[in-house]
């Protein structure tokens, strides 16, 4: 039965909202041609419609507390809730020296650039001599390494120079969906008291996209990835931003006492006895992944079937971790929801690789991603 039920909310179907109002209007007068080109099919079709769009609306006001099919609004709302606020992005920020006529004010918003041409604002009204902060015009990762900003793009008069002597603070980029419902999940694992969930929380909620934590416990045994036996193994995604000392500090506050690391990567962390403790950890490389689908809707409510198929893979294949394989058969199940879809072809490779049926294998050092422009649909 649709509706809210003791299982859950059940959405009706068109079918069935179209049919009882045929019945019902059979009854009250029969005889009604009810054919898709009648006037009165056609005005059965346009309430049918939209009392299926009023059922779809009352499901998605009653998923919007479910961190696992929650959107926009919803999922953000979620993570208030968990205290985690959505990962906006953030502009790059350094210090500049302004050399010049001493007394020359130069006013806030006047700009600066380094060598690439990346704009920055200053950001308050600054008095030569004196240091200010430069803002980057654009979001997301711009360098600001020590010397990056040299040039002076408002010309004021009395502003001859600008330098700066040490690294600034590189902004970050805007949290996908995918990777937003990833940290809240795994950053409420902090509550765990298990150290291998709650050390993936900790590190996802540093920025990390990918974090995978493998406690080989055996005193004999090394795992197939090379990790030695009372050893903890963590692999992490592209840092983007988050510094490696941070990761290793994660990992030092959360393992073991005198439980050894191991990885591809070594980071010296100092304790508050100021002894000196080596911490290993891996990078995974990024693999991606080009996907062909070829489907047939069985139902005319497809509009935006499309962007929706290609979303809803490019978040399942961008939540997989470290190390875990693409199984194909799984796609299926992210392709079949919107307008009945049939799945006439799916298959996936490695980009570059022969489209395939088959797995695809991730090693330990990799996670997978794909992006909505390697996938390829055609409607049949």
């Amino acid at each position: 039965m649709a509706g809210l039920t003791a299982s859950g909310f059940e959405t009706e179907t068109y079918e069935n909202i179209k049919n009882r109002i045929e019945v019902k209007l059979e009854k009250f007068n029969p005889g009604f041609d009810f054919s898709a080109d009648s006037p009165d099919g056609q005005l059965i079709g346009i309430m049918t419609f939209e009392i299926y769009q009023a059922w779809q609306q009352i499901n998605q006001v009653y998923n919007s507390y479910n961190p696992y099919i929650a959107t926009g609004a919803a999922l953000r709302n979620i993570g208030l809730l968990s205290g985690l606020p959505y990962g906006s992005a953030q502009r790059s920020i350094a210090s500049v020296e302004l050399q010049g006529t001493a007394g020359t004010i130069v006013p806030r918003n006047s700009q600066v650039s380094d060598a690439d041409g990346n704009l920055f604002y200053i950001s308050f009204d600054t008095t030569i001599p004196s240091n200010a902060q430069a803002v980057s015009v654009v979001p997301g990762i711009v360098s600001v390494a020590a010397n990056a900003i040299v040039n002076i793009e408002t010309p004021v008069a009395g502003w001859s120079g600008v330098t700066q002597t040490t690294a600034g603070t590189e902004g970050a980029l805007a949290q996908s969906e995918s990777e937003y419902r990833n940290v809240r999940q795994r950053s409420v694992m902090r509550n765990y008291t298990s150290s291998v969930d709650t050390l993936e929380g900790r590190l996802v909620e540093l920025g990390l996209v990918q974090a995978t934590v493998i406690n080989n416990v055996s005193p004999t045994v090394t795992l197939a990835d090379g990790t030695p036996p009372n050893t903890l193994h963590v692999t992490v995604g592209e840092l983007a931003g988050v510094a490696a000392q941070d990761v290793a500090q994660a990992i030092f506050d959360i393992a073991p006492i005198g439980c050894p690391t191991y990885g591809n990567q070594t980071e010296t962390i100092v304790d508050n006895q100021g002894v000196s403790h080596d911490i290993s950890y891996s990078t995974a490389s990024q693999v991606t992944l080009e996907i062909v689908v070829d489907v047939t809707y069985l139902s005319e409510l497809d509009a935006g079937a499309d962007d929706n198929i290609k979303a809803a893979l490019v978040d399942h294949i961008n939540s997989l971790a470290s190390g875990e394989d693409v199984v194909w058969s799984r796609l299926f199940s992210y392709i079949t929801p919107y307008a009945k879809a049939q799945v006439n072809v799916v298959t996936v490779a490695k980009t570059g690789d022969a489209q395939g049926t088959a797995n695809i294998s991730i090693a330990s050092t990799e996670f997978a991603a794909i992006t909505l422009s390697d996938i390829t649909l055609t409607v049949t």
